[in-house]
């Protein structure tokens, strides 16, 4: 990549980020999900992030982990006969600071750092943005952005406007935004709600020193 081309990259990532900000209305973070880059709109919650640092605990990196603790109600005292062998062994062993274990009980202590409201992509086309971040669910808005603009956006803006995701043509110094991301679909939260949050938590505390 020429230097020309990296500038440009980081010109169309830094208008990602303010896009996605000013629609979201959160802080913004770069991660990895499944090896593919994104950004994502993480809104913190202020009091788990005390209790982590009480705790001196980050974020949760194990999805074994996550799916035990989502097998207990939070702040109950959960009997341990009966529960399943495995996730009580996670428990035990990977559990320290998210829930509290003796011989009889385990009390989930855990509560999730925070939500994510938006993901965002941005990829050479835009077609391959809006394809890829269309692979996310819609419980979040999602972001298409391309690189450059290219002879397929017509038909990329079309489908992403169909698919709900907002997506913008990236021109020298801006976003030409030409349709808006639907509105998250709610829903009961679940254990992948709280897996991205915690890769969105991680990075916010690495990229503000939290």
């Amino acid at each position: 990549m020429t230097g020309f081309q990296q500038g440009h990259s980081a010109v169309v990532r830094l208008a990602t980020v303010r896009y996605m900000r000013e629609g979201a209305g959160f802080e913004v973070v770069s991660a990895s999900i499944e090896g593919q880059p994104v950004l994502l709109a993480f809104e913190p919650d202020p009091h788990e992030h005390r209790r982590r640092l009480d705790h001196g605990v980050g974020a949760v990196r194990s999805r074994r982990l996550l799916h035990a603790l989502w097998s207990l109600p939070h702040q109950v005292s959960w009997p341990a006969a009966g529960f399943d062998h495995l996730n009580a062994e996670t428990l035990e062993s990977d559990g320290a600071g998210f829930v509290e274990v003796n011989r009889d009980t385990f009390v989930r202590t855990y509560q999730p750092p925070g939500r994510v409201h938006a993901v965002g992509l941005h990829s050479s086309r835009l077609v391959d943005a809006v394809r890829r971040v269309g692979m996310f669910p819609p419980i979040f808005a999602r972001y298409a952005i391309p690189a450059r603009p290219c002879r397929t956006d017509e038909d990329a803006v079309a489908s992403a406007a169909a698919l709900g995701i907002g997506a913008a043509v990236a021109l020298p110094g801006e976003l030409l935004v030409r349709s808006r991301p639907g509105s998250p679909e709610m829903g009961a939260p679940g254990v992948y709600r709280w897996w991205i949050a915690e890769v969105a938590y991680q990075r916010w505390r690495q990229a503000s020193a939290h």
